[in-house]
């Protein structure tokens, strides 16, 4: 005997049916199938993983974010503005960055096993620093963005990271950037960078200025991915299973 769950449950089947038989745009969406099984097995790598999803998928759209124009304000400076329509790239384009990102932090300084900390909110670039790590065989620190300095200074000093990818929102902080540098790491790779917004340009440059006396090299995203990319295929890291 059916019950009111069960005409409920046949009718969304029924709508599901007739939305994916006749939407494109859901149809092209839709998992497939041969990809969900290489990655199902209980023996795949999570770098596997991920490079089987990105190279199978690599024509789709993968990342969006909000468009931006850079315009100048009533006091003259340059400020980036949000457009009402978001700029897209696909797996492939995002696999091509993450490729290269890992392919410039491998052995320079990042080892397998090596602390590597981040600082930043969820964006595009940071989901390729988030994919990135997880193809060099390092252990990521996400830093809490809104966690105060006192809470943020011991993690740095237990965890000892050898480079550090962070927002350029929050190099704007003098002490924030004091903060990074609790254990001095090799590197620091700054993203969601606009060199055409004063405010970011600034505080990079300042950042630059400061960490020079301990010798850590200041870098953008964009540079060390361009660099990275004229590499090989990228690193074939081994990590831990999922």
């Amino acid at each position: 005997m059916s019950t009111p769950a069960d005409a409920r449950e046949a009718r969304l089947q029924s709508r599901f049916e007739t939305l994916t038989s006749g939407d494109a745009q859901l149809i092209a969406a839709q998992p497939d199938r041969a990809i969900t099984e290489a990655i199902s097995g209980p023996d795949v790598f999570l770098a596997d993983a991920i490079r089987t999803v990105m190279t199978g998928y690599a024509d789709r759209p993968a990342l969006g974010q909000r468009a931006v124009e850079f315009v100048k304000d009533a006091s003259g400076r340059t400020v980036a503005e949000y457009q009402p329509r978001f700029d897209t790239i696909t797996y492939g384009e995002t696999w091509n960055r993450v490729r290269a990102l890992a392919d410039s932090l491998v052995g320079n300084p990042v080892h397998p096993g090596d602390r590597v900390a981040t600082l930043g909110f969820t964006s595009a670039d940071y989901a390729v620093v988030d994919l990135a790590l997880s193809q060099t065989g390092a252990v990521s620190v996400p830093l809490q963005t809104s966690a105060p300095m006192t809470q943020m200074h011991p993690i740095i000093v237990e965890t000892e990271p050898v480079a550090f990818l962070a927002s350029v929102d929050h190099l704007k902080r003098r002490r924030r950037t004091l903060a990074l540098t609790a254990f001095a790491p090799k590197r620091l790779v700054v993203f969601d960078y606009h060199p055409q917004v004063d405010d970011e340009r600034e505080a990079f440059e300042s950042a630059v200025s400061r960490l020079a006396d301990l010798h850590v090299t200041v870098e953008t995203l964009d540079d060390v991915i361009a660099r990275g990319a004229q590499h090989t295929d990228g690193p074939e890291i081994r990590g831990a299973k999922r």
